[in-house]
C-alpha cells in the first residue's frame, strides 16, 4: 500500500501534469488566434486593394471633368494623351514605361494629373512590394492642398491599408476617424481598418463595434455585407475569450 508521503508526491505530479496542460492549450489558443487574425489582415488586404483600385477608376472618371476644366485645350490633349499610354502599358504590364510615364506627369502636369499620376504609381508600387516608396508617394497626394479632397482621402485610406502591419494601430484610427463619419464615401472601408488596428490592439469587441456600422447601413454592398460578418465572425469569438 503506498505510504502518504507517496500519495502527495503522485497527486502533485498530477497537479503539475494538469497545470502545464492548461498553459499549453491557452498558449495554441493565442497562437492559433494570432495566425487567424493575421489570415484575415491578408486577405482583406488583397481584397482591400482590389475595393480600393475598383473605387479609384470611378473617381478618376467623376473627377476628369473638373481636371479637363481647368486646362487648355493642348495642355488637356497632351497629358491625357500621357496618361492613357500609361494606363495601356499598366495593362500590357509594362512596368518600366508605365513608371516612366507616370514619373513625367508627377513632375510636368497640372495638379490633376499630378495626383493621378501619383495614386496609380503608388498602386504599381504596392504590387512590387515597394511599400516604403508608394507610401511615400501618398504622403504626396494626402498632404497636397491643390489635390481634390476625394484623392486625398484616398491616399489616407490606402496608406493605412499599408500600415497595417508596421504602424502604431492607435494611429492608424486616428488618421482614419475623420473618414468614418456617416455619409463619408470612404466610411466602409475606414471603418474595416480601424477595426482590423483595434483587433491589433487587442481589443477585439471595439472591432465588433465598428464593423456593426457597416452592417447597420442598408446602403452597404452584398458583397462587402459578406467580407464584413466574417471579419464581425472572427473578432466576435477574440472578444468572447476575453
Amino acid at each position: 500500500m503506498s505510504s502518504t508521503p507517496e500519495l502527495y508526491k503522485h497527486a502533485e505530479e498530477k497537479r503539475r501534469v494538469a497545470r502545464e496542460a492548461a498553459e499549453q492549450s491557452s498558449l495554441f489558443r493565442e497562437v492559433e488566434d494570432d495566425l487567424r487574425h493575421e489570415r484575415m489582415v491578408r486577405l482583406w488586404k488583397r481584397y482591400g486593394f482590389w475595393v480600393i483600385g475598383a473605387a479609384l477608376a470611378v473617381v478618376l472618371v467623376v473627377a476628369g471633368y473638373q481636371i479637363h476644366k481647368s486646362m487648355q485645350d493642348s495642355e488637356r490633349v497632351e497629358q491625357a494623351r500621357v496618361m492613357d499610354q500609361a494606363e495601356d502599358a499598366l495593362m500590357a504590364r509594362d512596368t518600366d514605361k508605365a513608371t516612366a510615364l507616370l514619373t513625367q506627369l508627377e513632375k510636368t502636369g497640372n495638379s490633376g494629373y499630378r495626383t493621378i499620376a501619383r495614386l496609380r504609381h503608388a498602386t504599381l508600387l504596392f504590387s512590387q512590394g515597394k511599400t516604403a516608396e508608394a507610401r511615400e508617394l501618398l504622403a504626396l497626394v494626402a498632404s497636397d492642398s491643390d489635390a481634390l479632397p476625394a484623392y486625398r482621402d484616398l491616399a489616407v485610406v490606402q496608406d493605412a491599408l499599408a500600415g497595417l502591419d508596421s504602424d502604431d494601430p492607435k494611429s492608424i484610427e486616428d488618421k482614419l476617424q475623420p473618414l468614418t463619419v456617416a455619409g463619408h464615401p470612404w466610411r466602409h472601408t475606414a471603418l474595416e481598418i480601424s477595426a482590423l488596428a483595434m483587433a491589433k490592439e487587442g481589443d477585439p469587441a471595439r472591432a465588433v463595434k465598428a464593423l456593426d456600422g457597416i452592417l447597420d447601413d442598408p446602403d452597404t454592398t452584398p458583397e462587402r455585407r459578406a467580407m464584413v460578418e466574417s471579419l464581425r465572425t472572427v473578432f466576435a469569438h477574440d472578444a468572447a475569450g476575453k
